[in-house]
């Protein structure tokens, strides 16, 4: 199996959520914290990477989401 192409190296990646947790750090500062909420599973690695750089009490969340179809229904005679 081929893998796709990397879009962002590592480092990007880093130097974003840097840069994002500066910001949140900044626009929430007076209000004496921030809380977070993630969507499992993919957002897990990301949002432990984002509140270590974050200079605020956080508390977090996550949701676990499952998509659910319509059952279908009978046609109608």
């Amino acid at each position: 199996m081929t893998m796709p192409p990397i879009l962002l190296s590592r480092e990007q990646i880093d130097q974003r959520v840097t840069v994002l947790a500066a910001e949140i750090t900044r626009d929430y500062a007076d209000r004496g914290g921030v809380h977070m909420v993630g969507v499992l599973k993919g957002a897990f690695v990301f949002m432990a990477d984002l509140v270590r750089r974050l200079d605020l009490p956080v508390t977090i969340d996550f949701l676990a989401l499952e998509l659910r179809r319509p059952e279908p229904r009978p046609l109608a005679k």
